[in-house]
């Protein structure tokens, strides 16, 4: 998906502990059930694992890291937080797309979020990640990520195209499976593309408060962990050698922007031809496997453009 990033063995070795199952596919359904399945070979993490992992070394490194605390405001570079002041020569903001590290900096948050529903389901699934369109999620898409115990699945939708209570969508989808299910989260994703402006001052923007996110299937840790690098990097040069911290705008630009943009791109066009099912019916149908195994990929779905 991003041919400029470098040595990503590196950055996604993780260890087996935090990986809770593998896929080989993808499998897209249409709203009448029919099926394009494209080859998509992928981990799913378990996700607190994974962050406590990420934690680990960063405090092996040196970080001092506090749970339980909230920032308040900043000011003049400086952060106020639950804990006090915290004069930072950068602060990173990494809190999600409601970032309040980029409001009290002066920078964007992204414009254009979808809502999203998901719980655990019980039960043995095949390996094989399945995602469903059409009105069962409004402008976006329901998903089954097998697990090798269990499933996350959910729903995420457009809301200028919702009819009825998210959770109504949800126990549809769920109906629709079968399968017995633990309590429910609720967040929002970016959908807008990446940030105008993702530096200012001493603060710098990753992740979803950057708008780093797939705008065709809302992923977002791989790119976050990219870009996250990057930041890394550039904060380090900036410490070290006074280099300027927009060089992050540059780098991740370089690495993400064609293909954050192409699925940016695909979205919008998907937001024309798929709203309502029998328009979204024809333009899978169009698109077709390759189409379809193109636009999950962060690439346009016509080689002509």
């Amino acid at each position: 998906m991003f041919p400029k990033s470098i040595d990503l063995e590196e950055l996604f070795d993780v260890p087996e502990s935090v990986v809770a199952g593998d896929s080989q596919y993808v499998e897209l359904i249409s709203p009448k059930g029919r099926t394009y399945r494209c080859d998509f070979t992928g981990h799913t993490l378990e996700r607190r694992s994974f962050d406590k992992h990420l934690a680990k070394l960063a405090v092996e490194a040196g970080t001092r890291l506090e749970t339980g605390t909230s920032l308040l405001s900043i000011k003049d570079g400086v952060a106020n937080t639950t804990l006090g002041q915290v004069r930072a020569k950068v602060i990173v903001g990494a809190d999600g797309p409601n970032s309040k590290t980029a409001r009290e900096s002066g920078l964007k948050v992204p414009d254009r979020r979808y809502p999203a529903i998901a719980s655990q389901a019980e039960g043995s699934f095949d390996p094989v990640i399945r995602m469903y369109f059409g009105s069962i999620a409004p402008g976006g898409y329901a998903w089954v990520i097998p697990k090798r115990k269990g499933a996350n699945i959910g729903i995420g939708f457009n809301p200028s195209l919702l009819k009825e209570r998210p959770s109504d969508l949800f126990k549809r989808f769920v109906s629709r499976l079968g399968v017995p299910y633990k309590e429910t989260t609720m967040g929002f994703v970016p959908m807008s593309g990446p940030a105008a402006g993702t530096v200012k001052g001493n603060t710098i923007l990753v992740g979803d408060a950057a708008g780093h996110v797939m705008a065709t299937n809302g992923g977002g840790i791989p790119i976050a962990m990219i870009a996250g690098r990057i930041a890394g990097r550039t904060i380090r040069s900036h410490l070290k050698n006074g280099t300027p911290l927009a060089g992050y705008e540059h780098g991740w630009k370089e690495v993400l922007s064609k293909p954050l943009s192409d699925s940016l791109w695909t979205r919008r066009l998907g937001d024309i031809f798929f709203p309502t099912d029998r328009r979204t019916e024809f333009a899978m149908a169009v698109l077709g496997k390759r189409g379809l195994a193109r636009a999950i990929r962060c690439r346009k779905v016509f080689y002509v453009f």
